[in-house]
């Protein structure tokens, strides 16, 4: 049983992508949680969408090491263009995201096909963890710094512009600054996000666990506290199942976290029904 559970992490590269797997479980419910409550599940698919171009030119000009920068600087660049749009104008908040994230999710499958056919598409798509390299890692330790770091720091702030904004003003809290700076931490995270499961399922991680623990918990703390927990066992046993049923360990990860929410809503709505039974 025990070799079970140790033989997928025997090589050098399985051990690099554990860790990356370890660091994500560890920042994407703490980003998670201000998703759900600020409403942008639509704004992070579509953050996560727009990297691709960025991940397509990186990987054609610069190679594979290369890769997280340019799904940094596309996520962050998609983001700006968003902001602008919607704080200069009254168009529908959903509906500038739709436009530019499409344009340029199309852009990176444009970048994918000219620059150079030789790329995976599924590859970048789907995640690509078990070819992590020592750079990957670097960079993903300090994207997870930056992000729960600041979150830390400033998690009163956060709180009030998120839950109560016209009270954050009247107290001083810089709203837009930080409106702006989620935005810019969900791009960070969804980088982060990338390289365990793919552009298209990124989405899975930052909002299945939080989500998930949103059902048994009732503060914000909390609910970062038991998504990292929830997060840490859909890596470790998506990671495992994968090596054993020799599957895909981005879609792993993925059906895991759908299905943790599943069982999760179904507990959580038995456990209600017994309590009004009883009361």
């Amino acid at each position: 049983m025990i070799e079970l559970l140790i033989d997928p992490f025997a090589t050098g590269f399985a051990q690099r992508a554990a860790l990356v797997c370890l660091l994500v479980a560890l920042l994407a419910p703490v980003i998670g949680v201000w998703i759900i409550h600020r409403q942008l599940s639509y704004m992070a698919d579509a953050m996560s969408h727009s990297t691709l171009v960025g991940v397509a030119l990186a990987f054609a000009f610069f190679g594979r090491g290369a890769i997280l920068p340019g799904a940094l600087i596309a996520g962050l660049t998609v983001t700006l263009i968003i902001a602008f749009f919607t704080q200069r104008s009254t168009l529908p908040r959903d509906a500038v995201i739709a436009v530019v994230a499409t344009g340029a999710f199309a852009s990176g499958i444009i970048a994918l096909g000219r620059v150079d056919t030789s790329i995976s598409l599924n590859h970048l798509l789907f995640g690509q963890v078990l070819t992590v390299t020592s750079t990957d890692i670097w960079i993903t330790v300090v994207l997870v710094a930056i992000v729960i770091a600041y979150v830390l720091r400033n998690f009163r702030d956060i709180t009030f512009v998120t839950l109560d904004p016209m009270h954050a003003r009247q107290v001083g809290i810089g709203v837009a600054r930080q409106n702006s700076m989620i935005l810019m931490l969900i791009a960070m995270s969804v980088v982060v996000c990338i390289s365990t499961v793919g552009v298209v399922l990124t989405v899975s991680l930052l909002i299945g666990p939080a989500l998930s623990a949103r059902l048994i918990t009732t503060t914000i703390a909390q609910q970062a506290a038991v998504g990292i927990l929830l997060a840490l066992i859909q890596v470790f046993t998506g990671f495992v199942v994968s090596y054993h049923l020799d599957l895909a360990p981005g879609p792993t990860i993925a059906i895991l976290s759908t299905a943790t929410f599943i069982v999760t809503y179904v507990l959580a709505a038995l456990v209600r029904a017994e309590m009004r039974v009883v009361r």
